[in-house]
């Protein structure tokens, strides 16, 4: 410990003010993964530059000394230490002094400061040190000039990627160019360069050097990388922070101090199109309201506004203290959750595993499927275990029309959330979007909200019972869970079998539902007109307008003839198909006006929404029948609802995703027969569906989504295309497509089917996990 009357940097009362303030913010241990050790001599800074501020020696023991003052209830568990990057530094003695001072700390780590022209040989003999993980460059060496503007391969060249790849080197990277992250060039030559050296553990310091906050939005080019992580050490502003949790999440943030540079007293703030580091010499202070505190603090206070802002919890502080650095580190202190031992605790506490049978892992590939998921965005996904993924599956089984994590749909959100979206009264959203869908729909006169389809379902039927007085009910197609529903299962064993889910147990629902539900298949007339002649007094028809095919001719004017004839109710369920095929259901499409229709799924991209709308008389019956729910009065559904059907105004969405389902589609086709697979590709573009045409197609397409799965794509027999499916996603799907379709011709070719485990056998229908 220095003795105080020699100790420079010393505190103020604003800072032992600020240091109390946070102690209740900052977690127990602390891993500081951004800080330099150096000695004066070994500079050659200038006269007045701050780095001739401090101590001749700043080493472990000064850096312990002084971070402990800012963090005085936390324990200091180590750091990842470098040379200061001056531009006239001992190279050799700089980093001989970091090679010391590691001995003196058991879970500290070093970079060696490294210039363009550091030797394969200098490199190799720097990672030979047992505590040295990688290398740490700096654009004052870089051979572009002027550095500032500096590439990054100016400074950090790309036989050092190289040997950083080949070690699994940790690199601390500090870019350049006016916007930074947000520098086109350097994006690309991030992506690049991580993708041909994915061994490389690459530390953006300073947020991506996001001194100006706005250029941190450039996080969000990088996203899909899963070699990258972000410290925020230096940075005062919690707008450069937000980015990075936003599109990588609180698992690939940490915290650093930038030790020596914790000790200046102001902070960097962004002004123009640039920054400025308000400090005492550019700043005069006393003509200020208030006294600066140290910039250690600055940056903590920054992230404790974020942690407030962003809903950070307190195992997400540890993860940013520390937890994230030992692990990338390779220290052993953090081991996160993994996917299928969660799960299967999961099916302990959790009858069937999930709360949605489609999402079951064991549906798509037992063991290997991820359960869970961190972060959604677009039409990607990362999982428990941080493995990132593109959909090709079901996004979110059709919901999320828009892509994940849709910004127009969050923004209103936030709003919602930052101002209330519950309390003792309704929402008045609620009677702007029925408005809406009456404007969209002017067959309609009324509607009611649930928040989810199975419930619009469910509502629907209950209001056509209560209207008419009558009970039966003829179905065709997949309309949820209720009892209502199940009861053509107390008949007919699997009377539902071809409605989507064959083996559906009617187990619980009561047997006096016997006979009151009659399902027919779609375009089969003659069924639904025997169902007629022997039920006559049907309180409704509910049925999709269409789900693989369109109708055969007459078929759907039919059915509406009938029903209007014997006085029975028409719904259309719209849940899955609407908005998906066409703006506003199908039955607009057709030209059919039912009595009611039903919507869930992409009416709210991802956020609970269901809608049942109707005529003024077909809705009487919700006058009269006891149809309420509390959480039906929150806002957050209609808010939802309301900014994606304004999304969906503002662009032609069924076209695109129709366009990305037809390219998806010709892709299948082609390539299946370019491999001699036999394959069978069926559907609307937007609800694209393919199988296997062999005996063994159950562990074909178990082979093919395992195999997908290692390529990085969440991939199943059933493609829900997004708006956020684009050519470059698709082109890359194409690739992963023609390798696996590969090894799968190759199995039926040596009919090797036996050495795939049979349980890891895809499962399909309704079946019993435990």
């Amino acid at each position: 410990m220095l003795e105080k009357e020699n100790k420079p940097w010393q505190l103020r009362p604003e800072d032992l003010a600020t240091i109390e303030e946070l102690a209740s913010f900052v977690p127990e241990k602390f891993y500081d993964i951004h800080a330099h050790w150096y000695r004066k001599a070994d500079l050659n800074a200038p006269e007045n530059s701050f780095w001739n501020s401090g101590p001749e020696i700043a080493g472990h023991e000064q850096w312990k000394d002084y971070t402990q003052q800012l963090l005085p209830k936390t324990s200091l568990l180590g750091g990842l230490f470098f040379p200061a990057p001056l531009p006239k530094v001992n190279l050799s003695a700089v980093n001989q002094f970091l090679f010391d001072e590691l001995e003196k700390s058991t879970l500290s780590r070093g970079l060696m400061l490294v210039k363009p022209e550091t030797s394969q040989k200098e490199l190799e003999l720097g990672l030979s040190h047992a505590k040295v993980v990688g290398f740490k460059p700096y654009h004052v060496y870089s051979t572009e000039t002027p550095t500032s503007q500096s590439g990054i391969t100016g400074f950090l060249p790309e036989p050092i990627w190289a040997t950083a790849h080949e070690h699994g080197a940790v690199i601390m990277l500090h870019i350049m160019k006016d916007k930074a992250l947000l520098d086109p060039q350097n994006c690309e030559d991030i992506q690049r360069l991580c993708l041909k050296y994915p061994n490389v553990k690459l530390i953006l310091a300073h947020c991506g050097r996001s001194f100006h906050a706005l250029h941190a939005e450039g996080a969000k080019f990088l996203n899909s990388i899963p070699n990258i992580w972000f410290d925020m050490s230096g940075i005062c502003e919690m707008q450069a922070i937000l980015p990075i949790l936003k599109h990588f999440g609180p698992e690939k943030l940490m915290f650093g101090t930038d030790f020596p540079v914790s000790q200046i007293r102001g902070k960097c703030v962004s002004i123009g199109n640039g920054f400025i580091w308000l400090d005492e010499n550019n700043c005069n202070w006393d003509q200020a309201w208030g006294k600066p505190t140290l910039v250690g603090l600055e940056s903590l206070t920054a992230l404790q506004e974020t942690a407030n802002n962003f809903g950070l919890d307190k195992s997400d502080l540890n993860l940013i203290f520390w937890g994230n650095a030992m692990h990338l580190l390779n220290l052993n202190e953090h081991s996160p959750t993994t996917n299928q031992a969660y799960y299967k605790h999961a099916k302990t506490r959790i009858p069937g595993g999930t709360q949605l049978l489609s999402k079951r892992p064991e549906n798509m590939a037992p063991n290997h499927w991820p359960p869970y998921f961190k972060k959604a965005s677009g039409c990607e996904i990362w999982d428990l275990d941080g493995k990132h993924f593109y959909d090709f599956s079901t996004n979110a089984v059709g919901s999320c029309i828009l892509g994940y994590a849709h910004p127009e749909i969050n923004k209103a959100i936030i709003k919602k959330v930052n101002l209330g979206n519950m309390c003792s009264l309704n929402p008045p959203e609620e009677v702007a979007l029925a408005d809406k869908l009456c404007e969209i729909h002017p067959w309609a006169d009324q509607a009611r909200f649930v928040r989810g389809g199975g419930e619009a379902c469910a509502v629907a039927v209950r209001i056509a019972r209560a209207t008419t007085g009558r009970d039966k009910i003829a179905l065709c197609g997949y309309h949820g869970w209720q009892d209502w529903y199940l009861a053509a299962n107390l008949g007919e064993n699997d009377a539902l079998k071809g409605h989507l889910l064959p083996g559906l147990s009617p187990e619980g629902v009561p047997d006096a539902l016997r006979n009151t539900s009659f399902p027919f298949k779609y375009n089969d007339l003659e069924a639904f007109q025997e169902i007629i002649n022997q039920q006559p007094d049907l309180a409704a028809v509910i049925m999709e307008p269409c789900r693989y095919e369109n109708p055969a001719d007459g078929f759907l004017e039919a059915i509406r003839s009938i029903t209007k004839k014997h006085g029975i109710m028409l719904i259309m369920d719209e849940i899955t198909v609407g908005w998906r095929l066409h703006f506003g259901g199908m039955h607009l499409k057709y030209g059919i006006e039912p009595d009611m229709a039903v919507f869930a799924k992409a009416l709210g991209n991802g956020y609970p929404i269901g809608a049942v709308i109707g005529t003024k008389a077909a809705m009487e019956g919700a006058q009269r029948s006891f149809i309420s729910s509390t959480y039906w009065t929150e806002s957050l559904g209609p808010v939802a609802a309301l900014a994606t059907i304004a999304a969906m105004e503002k662009q032609d969405i069924q076209k695109a995703i129709e366009h990305s389902g037809q390219q998806v589609q010709g892709i299948l086709q082609t390539t299946a027969a370019s491999e001699n697979l036999p394959l069978q590709v069926k559907g609307f573009p937007a609800l694209t569906s393919f199988s296997f045409d062999h005996p063994e197609s159950e562990i074909l397409r178990t082979i093919f989504t395992q195999q997908m799965l290692s390529k990085g794509f969440l991939a199943a027999t059933s493609f829900y295309p997004t708006l956020a499916h684009n050519e470059k996603i698709i082109a890359a799907y194409k690739q992963a497509l023609a390798e696996t379709f590969g090894s799968l011709s190759q199995v039926i070719k040596e009919n090797s089917f036996e050495k795939w485990p049979k349980e890891e056998k895809a499962h399909s229908g309704f079946s019993r996990l435990l």
